[in-house]
């Protein structure tokens, strides 16, 4: 039987591609410098890294969502 990957996977999935492709881009930065191209693809994939992971299924996940509505509660009542 096939299950859904956790979301949490997903997250340490994404940030060792982010992170290689950082390293990638940090490499080649600091041997021959960066250009237009190389800053608008780290840009690309910095957004990407945003838009890969989902936030909602991690909070649900780790019974986060409770936690964090009560944070907002608490702060809204405080301002």
């Amino acid at each position: 039987m096939l299950h859904k990957p956790e979301a949490s996977n997903q997250l340490a999935l994404t940030l060792e591609q982010f992170v290689a492709a950082a390293e990638a881009f940090l490499q080649n930065h600091y041997s021959v410098g960066s250009d237009r191209e190389d800053i608008s693809k780290i840009l690309r994939d910095i957004e990407n890294l945003r838009l890969d992971i989902d936030t909602e299924q991690l909070e649900q996940e780790f019974g986060l969502s409770q936690e964090k509505k009560d944070l907002i509660v608490d702060f809204c009542i405080k301002f």
